[in-house]
């Protein structure tokens, strides 16, 4: 399976926060600035995942995004799922198929 950049943006983000103590927001900018991604680009990568529940977000001055849980709660196949959809290799096999 070939990912796309808008995922593997979400990853590096996600392993950027990993490296973070949750209960320290991280800004947009320092993450764009550390994993070398486009900051408006990220924003809305960073929406869709907070929107999954993967991320929380912080309004303010000390805002920022933190993961949802302990980063080994959150798995690879979550983020994919995410940004790409589902993951079975045809969709009517996916258990979120509308086809089932």
């Amino acid at each position: 399976m070939n990912i796309s950049v808008k995922t593997s943006y979400a990853l590096h983000a996600i392993f950027d926060l990993a490296t973070q103590p949750l209960d320290q927001p991280v800004k947009i900018a320092d993450i764009a600035r550390r994993q070398e991604i486009p900051q408006k680009f990220l924003e809305l990568i960073l929406a869709d995942l907070r929107d999954a529940g993967l991320l929380h977000s912080h309004r303010g001055k000390m805002g920022g995004y933190v993961l949802s849980r302990p980063a080994h709660l959150i798995s690879l196949g979550d983020i994919i799922r995410v940004i790409e959809g589902p993951l079975a290799l045809v969709p009517c096999v996916s258990p979120r198929s509308p086809m089932r």
